[in-house]
C-alpha cells in the first residue's frame, strides 16, 4: 500500500470517527435535554404542590377564631381560642372543649327548649345561689346554648354567677 493510499484510508477513518463522535454527542445532548425537561416538569409539579400546601396552611391560619372563656366565679378563669365548625353552637364548642381539655360538662336536654348546662368541671348550678349562664359578645342570649350559633370573632363567656331571674 502506498503512502498516499495510507493517508486516504487514515483520513476516511478519522472522518468516520468524527462522524460517530458527532452522532454520539447529538445523542447525549438529546438525552440530557430530555432529562432536563423531565426534571423541570418535576420541579414545576413540586412547586405547584408546595404552593397548594402553603395556601392550605395560610387558609387554616387565617381562619377566624372564637375567644371562649369559662369564668368559675371564684377568680378561676380559663380562656381558649377555638376555630368554629360551620354549624357550631355555644354548646357544641363547650362540649368539644370539655373533651379536648378533659373536664366534665353535665347537661339536660329539654325537648322544646334545648340544652341546660347543669355543671362545668364539677361546679353545679345552685351552689352558693349561682348558676351557669353564657354571654356572646357581652350579651346574655335568651335561647339555650345548643340553639345559639356562633361565628368567627365572637367572644363567648360562661359565667358562674347569681342569676337575675
Amino acid at each position: 500500500m502506498s503512502f498516499y493510499q495510507y493517508l486516504i484510508k487514515r483520513q476516511l477513518s478519522s472522518k468516520l470517527v468524527v462522524f460517530i463522535l458527532g452522532i454520539l454527542m447529538v445523542g447525549v445532548i438529546c438525552l440530557v435535554s430530555q432529562k432536563y425537561l423531565s426534571l423541570k416538569e418535576e420541579v414545576n409539579n413540586l412547586t405547584e404542590t408546595e404552593a397548594a400546601l402553603v395556601e392550605r396552611i395560610t387558609e387554616g391560619a387565617a381562619q377566624e377564631k372564637i375567644v371562649y372563656i369559662i369564668n368559675f366565679g371564684d377568680g378561676n378563669v380559663k380562656s381558649y381560642r377555638v376555630v368554629p365548625d360551620k354549624d357550631s353552637t355555644v354548646f357544641s364548642l363547650l362540649d368539644r372543649l370539655a373533651k379536648e381539655e378533659n373536664f366534665p360538662v353535665n347537661s339536660t336536654f329539654y325537648k322544646d327548649m334545648g340544652v341546660l348546662v347543669e355543671s362545668i368541671d364539677g361546679i353545679r348550678n345552685g351552689t352558693d345561689n349561682k348558676y351557669w349562664q353564657y354571654w356572646v359578645n357581652g350579651d346574655l342570649p335568651m335561647v339555650a346554648a345548643d340553639k345559639k350559633e356562633v361565628k368567627a370573632n365572637d367572644k363567648i363567656e360562661w359565667k358562674f354567677a347569681p342569676s337575675d331571674f
